[in-house]
């Protein structure tokens, strides 16, 4: 940031565990001794709100704060924050309109930093912001224009980590990577095989990760796996099948307490058999089984991916995200509602039937 000319940013944060680990000093330390003074906007909760992101507007547009840059110091929830923040400062209008494609991101946000402290989203490397509304019961992303000039990732703030959210992070990143796999066209030899080295890096990291929480190789392959699981290159020559995101994001709208990766392990447990059953994307899944599973049986590559989730204690129900079967109507809507943005897959392009059937699998 000194090399960039910044002289003031806003340090976006979580909800206060940075203070408990150290690593609130160590920045507050790095900044002090640069001569960048900084202001601090905390409480950033997990599915993001957009009322957040209309604080952390306002803040920077007020001349009297003198923000040049923001600094998001947290996990994915805390980096789409600030992409919003930093976009957000320099549009004329209220931001959310850029989410429910009313209108076009600014071209020159403010620019922005981040120090990661959760590898899940691959936030740290693209420029995709998502974020909720409970209001609308509405949960959007959006690609700003701005990625984050410059990422710190040590992988010892990761040591203290709940297993919880360890497992999250690595549900989000290999349902990342599946939707991206899971494609047409998907001729790009290239690509899939990058997709499908990550998908395999990353189990072998959690493996080592759950027998260590402090394994520094572990977690340093598991942070740069992840963050490349999302940064365009896995993807590139194809199209993906984004349907598994969306309905999760339809669960967490109309539930903010379901975690991100809780709610992707449970529908894609019932999604990748629903395709597989119905003769979709033959060749792609039995490429999958042999190269991430080792055996060219796909319905035995289904259920070693079950005993996977089961592994890193993942969810396997909706009632495990508190969820009944009454609910599934109201998250069919939520889903469709925003299903109006645009055909998310070219595999299975989703009606209120496919995924209905798809939520009543999960129960």
């Amino acid at each position: 940031m000194k090399a960039d000319g910044i002289k003031k940013v806003l340090c976006v944060l979580g909800g206060g565990s940075t203070k408990a680990t150290g690593l609130w000093d160590r920045i507050t330390k790095s900044l002090k001794e640069n001569g960048i003074e900084y202001s601090e906007f905390w409480g950033v909760q997990p599915n993001p709100l957009i009322s957040k992101v209309r604080e952390g507007v306002a803040v920077c547009k007020d001349p009297a704060n003198k923000i040049e840059a923001v600094l998001a110091i947290g996990g994915g929830s805390v980096i789409d924050t600030a992409k919003g923040i930093a976009s957000g400062a320099k549009f004329s209008s209220d931001i959310w309109d850029v989410y429910l494609r009313k209108a076009a991101p600014p071209e020159e946000p403010l620019p922005m930093y981040t120090v990661l402290t959760l590898s899940a989203t691959g936030s740290e490397y693209n420029n995709c912001s998502v974020m909720s509304s409970p209001e609308e019961e509405r949960k959007i992303g959006v690609f700003f224009a701005n990625r984050p000039r410059a990422t710190a990732i040590d992988p010892t703030v990761q040591f203290t980590l709940p297993w919880r959210q360890v497992m999250c992070g690595a549900v989000d990143a290999t349902s990342h990577l599946m939707e991206q796999y899971f494609s047409r066209p998907n001729e790009t030899d290239c690509s899939r095989e990058i997709n499908l080295a990550l998908q395999r890096s990353i189990i072998k990291s959690m493996i080592k990760i759950k027998a260590n929480n402090e394994d520094y190789e572990a977690r340093a392959n598991f942070s740069w796996a992840v963050s490349v699981a999302l940064n365009g290159l896995p993807r590139l020559g194809m199209s993906g099948d984004w349907n598994v995101h969306w309905i999760e994001e339809a669960i967490s709208a109309i539930d903010g307490r379901t975690a991100h990766g809780e709610g992707l392990a449970v529908v894609s447990r019932s999604y990748y058999k629903f395709l597989w059953k119905r003769g979709i994307a033959k060749e792609m899944f039995e490429e999958w089984a042999e190269s991430v599973f080792g055996t060219k049986n796909v319905d035995e590559a289904l259920k070693k991916f079950d005993e996977l989730l089961d592994s890193w204690e993942a969810p396997m129900k909706l009632a495990d995200l508190g969820l009944t079967e009454a609910d599934i109507p109201r998250i069919v809507r939520v889903e469709q509602e925003q299903n109006k943005m645009g055909v998310r897959s070219p595999l299975l392009p989703l009606t209120p039937e496919l995924t209905t059937e798809i939520l009543r699998n999960t129960l």
